[in-house]
């Protein structure tokens, strides 16, 4: 299993459109075959700070994953939205 953590940091005063954006990469990349979960949440502590949690079958997955329209969507405008790169974190888990 593949899982992918994404810190994102939101512009302040974009957490809207941010958040309009964001929904489409989470609903397509929910049901992909090779999606086991994929989850957006917000940090509590924070009112621009934003986090996806990933999991995926396999490296195959994520290879079809990394080139649907709903991800080159979101790599070509996520950039209008952040304060920074996002931090991503990648692991591999033995099943």
């Amino acid at each position: 299993m593949k899982v992918i953590n994404v810190e994102l940091s939101v512009i302040p005063g974009k957490q809207a459109a941010y958040e309009a954006f964001i929904a489409d990469l989470v609903s397509g990349s929910s049901n992909e075959a090779g999606n086991i979960s994929y989850h957006h949440y917000k940090d509590v502590n924070s009112k621009t700070e934003y986090e996806i949690i990933e999991h995926w079958k396999d490296a195959d997955a994520v290879e079809f994953h990394n080139n649907t329209p709903h991800f080159q969507k979101f790599l070509s405008g996520i950039g209008d939205f952040l304060t920074k790169d996002p931090v991503i974190i990648r692991m591999d888990y033995d099943e």
